[in-house]
């Protein structure tokens, strides 16, 4: 499948000021864009949302050009709509600006495991883990598999990730699907978007999201865990595995996140960038007796084609050894 619309290309050596009086919410479906005082496009109810006030350093989403991309996942349900800052340069810029290059200033780039792992959501094979489930997008980034998996129905999407300018994306990215966006205290009505129908297909639409598909998002560090941690049925998980050190910590989350006798994990992770680390990763699980979650079956290749270039990416399914 190939995208919607054309991804915009960032060029290393482009520095584009940073000004909240210059941001732009650019749709690109309608070829137009229109200046407004902030990046949330008008009547957004995510204006009062807690988490859109936090900030890295002094900058806020509303720092940047944003755009909407749209990708197809499954012909089956519409284009899924991903708001992003334009330039991935800025966001770069930002962590350079403020001496945190030790931070993941990656977050804002469309990876081709999220495209791969958002069509494996969306697909029938996998329609028993994600409808009617508990969500949980485990360092979203863009969050494009957790807005898939709230679009094919799942009951809530919970978007974690440390950096929050990665979960207002997210948000705003729900909010543009015409999902459910928790306040903590209320949940915000869907104002368009997708419906769904009597027999549970979820089909294109401008009217009134009808599905109970409720999103949410958290600062989260996989590294301080708190003791009362929620768990979910389903934990999708993308370039996770990418950096050494992180092996150990994101096996350690699978009795912290999973619920018992029916988890599932779905992990997509690019097959030649770490194999080792993936391998050490399936080992930990397999020796682990905090919680039974085995590789079920062999890994799965997809092809993604994006900005031009085509990537493999394996997929890989654990489940618990009591789930169905």
């Amino acid at each position: 499948m190939k995208n919607v619309l054309r991804v915009v290309s960032c060029h290393p050596g482009t520095r584009n000021a940073l000004s909240p009086s210059r941001v732009r919410f650019d749709t690109r479906r309608h070829r137009s864009t229109s200046t407004t005082p902030t990046a949330l496009p008008n009547g957004s109810q995510l204006e009062s949302h807690p988490l859109m006030s936090l900030k890295t350093g002094r900058y806020s989403i509303r720092d940047f050009d944003l755009v909407i991309d749209e990708i197809e996942v499954d012909n089956k349900l519409p284009p899924i709509k991903i708001v992003r800052p334009k330039s991935e340069d800025d966001v770069l810029d930002m962590y350079v600006d403020l001496g945190l290059l030790d931070q993941d200033p990656y977050w804002a780039a469309l990876w081709p495991s999220s495209i791969a792992l958002a069509r494996s959501v969306a697909s029938d094979n996998k329609r028993s883990v994600v409808r009617d489930k508990d969500v949980c997008d485990l360092g979203a980034g863009l969050g494009l598999a957790g807005i898939t998996a709230g679009v094919a129905g799942a009951r809530s999407v919970t978007f974690y990730d440390r950096e929050p300018l990665a979960l207002q994306c997210c948000l705003l990215s729900a909010e543009a699907n015409g999902l459910r966006v928790s306040f903590d205290d209320q949940v915000s009505a869907a104002p368009m978007g997708i419906q769904s129908t009597d027999d549970g297909d979820t089909t294109k639409s401008n009217d009134i999201n009808k599905s109970s598909s409720t999103v949410s998002a958290t600062l989260f560090d996989w590294n301080a865990v708190p003791k009362d941690q929620e768990k979910f049925d389903l934990i999708l998980a993308c370039d996770v595995l990418y950096e050494k050190h992180a092996v150990e910590p994101v096996a350690a989350l699978v009795p912290q996140l999973t619920v018992e006798k029916s988890g599932v994990w779905l992990v997509a992770d690019p097959p030649l960038r770490a194999p080792r680390n993936r391998e050490a990763f399936i080992d930990l699980l397999d020796a682990s007796e905090s919680h039974k979650l085995k590789l079920n079956g062999k890994p799965t290749e997809s092809k993604v084609t994006h900005k031009g270039s085509t990537d493999t990416v394996l997929l890989l399914e654990f489940r618990t050894q009591n789930s169905e």
